[in-house]
């Protein structure tokens, strides 16, 4: 019996026919890995692409620029800020334009007591004040001068639903630099 079916396979199925049903199986879990893979570049790209997005909408804030000019600015596409963004852009006579404030979620290093930690900032302002006192801290860090961190005395800012002291303490800054915790490279969190 030449055309017998293999053992396991449905009765009366040829060789040739059980052959093709072991080689799609096959293709299909090759493809089900490969889409699983995809997915976790996936969210990776799409962590780039947001950041992306948002770096562009500052630009507009910042600098005045049209939708189309922050997008080749940052390295995206105008289509990929509406796509992440949309929420601080408003259409104003055929063209976007940027609204003062948003509240786009922002994972953002926050500087705490116990070290560095990754907050979700909600508000552009509160994202804007942060990147002040980042800017003060790094200040006091490179000449020992605390006048960029006297706004930020005794305030707070809002991030996940709870209020969080501005650390000004000069003796825990220095502590808190002296083991690594502050780090200037980036001030938005990507995932990784």
């Amino acid at each position: 019996m030449c055309n017998a079916p293999p053992s396991g396979a449905p009765l009366g199925e040829t060789i040739v026919a059980a052959k093709r049903r072991r080689r799609i199986g096959a293709t299909a879990q090759h493809r089900r890995l490969t889409r699983s893979r995809k997915r976790h570049w996936s969210r990776l790209e799409q962590d780039d692409a947001r950041l992306r997005a948002l770096h562009a909408v500052a630009l507009m804030r910042r600098e005045e620029r049209s939708l189309h000019r922050a997008a080749a600015r940052v390295g995206t596409t105008p289509r990929t800020v509406r796509k992440y963004a949309r929420q601080a852009l408003r259409k104003q006579q055929g063209s976007y334009q940027v609204i003062p404030l948003d509240e786009l979620r922002r994972p953002m290093r926050v500087l705490t007591p116990r070290g560095l930690a990754v907050l979700d900032i909600r508000s552009s302002k509160t994202a804007s004040r942060l990147a002040h006192y980042w800017h003060g801290v790094d200040m006091y860090l490179r000449s020992g001068d605390r006048q960029l961190l006297a706004p930020f005395v005794g305030q707070r800012f809002r991030a996940e639903g709870q209020l969080v002291a501005f650390i000004t303490d000069p003796p825990l800054l220095d502590r808190l630099a002296n083991a690594g915790q502050v780090t200037f490279e980036e001030l938005y969190q990507t995932t990784a």
